[in-house]
């Protein structure tokens, strides 16, 4: 190991060099307050040293420092003996978010078939927003691994390229996985609404309740108007959860025509959905919601009780 300058970099270095791995797992800590730009090479060091913790703790303190160096260290990590070295390794690399590490995950990408290393790869491009990332994603969509999958969906997302909605509304409506139907879907709200809204509506009919509630949360945030009358039978699926969801989103569209099916939902037996119906008829705040929010009033679950005042106040300011 090299010599430093600095007195108590060197210090920290012949702790690293110590045959106690407790001593070389505190020197690690100690390396994150010594703002020394030197103190990079010893994290890197550390990040092979033999011991499983010192290897960790170096894993956990690396998003402390800024270098092109370190990516391809943490690149590295991610094919640790030690699963618990790999997943810290995972983790600093999508915290890393530094341009200069596109270059080497984009590499790195190329050439591992390990499905680990390619998750934390994805992830680690995801912030970055390289379009470079773009191929190598898409080809993605089709791994074996649905986690690959799912991280390829994720920056695919955050590209927001419109030549890229026919693959995310391909594996939205057919991947195998619904963790990665549901990712799909989450990515669709950059869209243009012409462009995925229908294919949205559909999504409110999947296998899988999460993508259910995915889509009706996609249709709100895209204002999706045309997609009332299937929100409005979503507030009769068979899980409560994709219901309130629907309801939720019929309230940021401000549906006027959902009003009778939200004062239902406002009398339902779980006080979730009555919260939720109460939240969208103040949203709307027409006045053909008024009897449900004053019904609401005397709800006995403190929570909606207070909604409802709230609801009136804005029923009253829009009155």
């Amino acid at each position: 190991m090299k010599t430093y300058d600095d007195p108590e970099l060197q210090a920290i270095a012949n702790k690293l060099s110590s045959d106690d791995p407790g001593i070389r797992r505190v020197a690690v800590l100690e390396l994150v307050d010594t703002g020394d730009p030197d103190a990079v090479e010893l994290v890197i060091h550390a990040l092979q040293d033999p011991d499983t913790h010192v290897r960790q703790e170096a894993a956990k303190v690396v998003d402390e420092f800024e270098a092109e160096d370190m990516a391809d260290a943490l690149i590295a990590a991610l094919s640790d003996s030690d699963e618990t070295v790999r997943n810290a390794a995972a983790h600093a690399l999508a915290d890393l978010k530094d341009p200069a590490a596109a270059e080497p995950l984009l590499q790195a990408l190329e050439t591992s078939t390990d499905s680990f290393v390619v998750s934390g790869i994805l992830r680690a491009l995801k912030p970055l927003r390289t379009q470079e990332a773009q191929r190598p994603a898409l080809t993605r969509l089709a791994d074996a691994d649905a986690q690959v999958r799912r991280e390829a969906v994720g920056v695919i997302g955050w590209l927001k390229q419109p030549e890229n909605l026919p693959a995310l509304v391909e594996t939205a409506q057919h991947d195998a996985e619904p963790e990665v139907r549901r990712a799909a879907t989450g990515a669709l709200v950059y869209a243009n609404p012409s462009q995925v809204g229908q294919a949205l509506i559909g999504l409110l009919s999947d296998a899988h309740w999460q993508v259910r509630c995915e889509a009706a949360n996609s249709l709100a945030k895209l204002d999706y108007q045309a997609a009332v009358p299937a929100l409005i039978t979503a507030t009769s699926d068979d899980l409560w959860q994709v219901r309130e969801k629907a309801v939720d989103a019929l309230g940021k569209l401000g549906s006027v025509e959902a009003i009778p099916v939200l004062g239902e939902c406002a009398a339902d037996t779980m006080s979730n959905l009555r919260k939720a119906a109460i939240g969208a008829l103040g949203t709307i705040a027409h006045s053909d919601g008024r009897p449900y929010v004053v019904t609401a009033l005397d709800d006995p679950d403190p929570d909606v009780r207070k909604l409802a005042r709230w609801a009136i106040s804005k029923l009253d300011a829009a009155a």
